[in-house]
Order: C-alpha cells, then structure tokens, then sequence
C-alpha cells in the first residue's frame, strides 16, 4: 500500500479517485483550495493539505511525504501547472507522478480520437500540450 497525494480531490474524478485508493488499503492526502474542498476531502477520509496551486513549497513537501502523486487538479495556466507539477515531481523522487489532462486538448477532429490523433486545442486549453510534453519529457527522462 502506497501514501499518496492527490490535487483535485474535491472534484468529481478526484472523489472518486480519493474513495477508489482509499478501498484498496492506500493513505491519501488532498490538496484542498478552500474550506469547502477541506471539507469534502475530510468526509471522504483524506487528511486536506490546505494550499493551492501555487503553493509550490508546500507542494514539495506533501509530494515528498508521498509514494505517488495523482495531480488533478485544474490549473489557470500552463506556467501555473507546469510550476505545480514540477514541485510535486522534484518531492515525489522516484516514486509515481500522474499527470492528468483532457480530452479538449484534441479540438474538433472531425471523428474518432485516440492517442495517435493530432492536438487542435482550443484557445482556452493550448497552454496544456507544452506543459504535458514537459512531463513526459521528464518522465522519460527519469527512466533513463
């Protein structure tokens, strides 16, 4: 069983990914923004780490108490997330970081999407793909 830290754990994904890692026997903490995601964070029996995004430090330091990091939370822009991942990567070592993303970032497609499809974002999420490359330049990286 791995200590986890999670972002975004107040959200629909992160609740139930809190409640999933919970069943199968893992300790999570959560990030939570304000006092309403403390509290949900809480009910669902995730100790809140009460700070945001850019609360870099404070993210290294709950990445670096954790074996894995599941970061979905949303940002407001790319240099915000890519500072966030960044931190929790640097705490985390070695250990699992999930980075996570969306499907707008493939735009209108004009049919089936899967990996191999070409991004087309639109304007409100473009910031994603630079940041998302970073990540799994990093990873790729580190696995070296």
């Amino acid at each position: 069983m791995r200590r986890v830290f999670l972002t975004g754990g107040s959200g629909y994904i992160g609740r139930a990914t809190i409640s999933a890692l919970l069943r199968q026997g893992h300790t999570v903490e959560a990030l939570a923004r304000n006092d309403r995601a403390a509290e949900i964070v809480r009910a669902l029996g995730a100790p809140p780490v009460s700070a945001g995004l850019t609360d870099l430090g404070v993210l290294n330091a709950a990445a670096a108490r954790a074996e894995a990091v599941v970061h979905l939370a949303q940002a407001k822009s790319g240099d915000e997330d890519l500072a966030a991942a960044t931190a929790m990567q640097d705490g985390v070592g070695t250990g699992p970081y999930v980075h996570t993303g969306g499907t707008w970032v493939y735009g209108d497609t004009q049919g089936v999407v899967d990996e191999t499809a070409p991004w087309n974002p639109p304007s409100l999420v473009a910031w994603r793909k630079p940041v998302e490359e970073a990540v799994l330049q990093r990873a790729q990286q580190d696995g070296d």
